[in-house]
């Protein structure tokens, strides 16, 4: 499997992650439908990374790059609550030029370390869009678990999306 390294979202991946969202069904995909609008602009993207900032960030966003460093894709961990141990996958997102390499599922797996061993989360959970098969997949292979789902939960031009929700709890996670 492939290896993956995170290091914080800044500034000077904004004009990359902009381009790899080209369509208001991308945005919506990889962001929701509400922090962001199309397109992308570095101002948003600025005010997002503001949420990632302090001692007890709400977020924290992560570039993320292969062995030999080249950047292969974005990825938070955000809605963190300290108090209640939780927090949720969100915003995976692996580079055009970089799809159908096995990179989401070391991705992941280094965010839910991130989580569970360094933030001493007990619960990540996520939702994912039913149509997205290739992502429930790889979330199923990184121990995650399906507890429901939202349905027609997002209407996305004259579509409505299914949202499917999984977590993943910090004993299962030891265990797997």
């Amino acid at each position: 499997m492939a290896r993956i390294s995170l290091r914080p979202l800044d500034e000077a991946d904004f004009l990359r992650l902009i381009g790899w969202i080209d369509s208001r069904e991308a945005l919506i995909q990889w962001a929701g439908p509400t922090q962001f609008t199309f397109p992308l602009t570095s101002d948003q993207l600025h005010a997002y990374l503001r949420g990632c900032a302090g001692d007890y960030p709400e977020r924290l966003a992560y570039t993320a790059l292969t062995d030999d460093r080249v950047v292969c894709g974005h990825i938070e961990l955000g809605a963190i609550n300290r108090e209640n141990e939780t927090a949720s996958l969100c915003r995976v997102l692996v580079a055009p030029d970089a799809r159908g390499r096995g990179l989401s599922l070391p991705m992941v797996q280094e965010v839910l370390r991130i989580g569970f061993s360094d933030l001493h989360l007990r619960r990540i959970e996520l939702r994912v869009y039913g149509f997205n098969t290739a992502a429930i997949r790889c979330y199923e292979s990184a121990g995650f678990v399906r507890e429901g789902m939202l349905r027609k939960s997002q209407k996305v031009g004259q579509q409505y999306w299914d949202s499917v929700l999984m977590a993943i709890l910090r004993e299962e996670w030891e265990h797997y």
